[in-house]
């Protein structure tokens, strides 16, 4: 588990982070952390992304992440 917001520190709209192989863009994790959203998790078997804060919990794909960058 980690934060997204050390994830996304320093790192401008067009960086992305690789996280257990994972490759985000910043802009989709600054999106979440808008949303509410404060940590997140990687299960690298099956490259899916759950991201939760105090009141919203979800599940991404690494495509559904990538859109949120859109």
């Amino acid at each position: 588990m980690k934060k997204l917001a050390e994830l996304v520190q320093g790192k401008g709209d067009s960086d992305s982070v690789t996280l257990d192989g994972v490759s985000m863009p910043v802009k989709a994790l600054k999106r979440l952390m808008e949303e509410g959203y404060e940590n997140i998790r990687v299960f690298p078997d099956t490259k899916t992304i759950s991201t939760w804060g105090k009141n919203c919990t979800a599940c991404f794909t690494e495509s559904l992440l990538r859109e949120k960058a859109k």
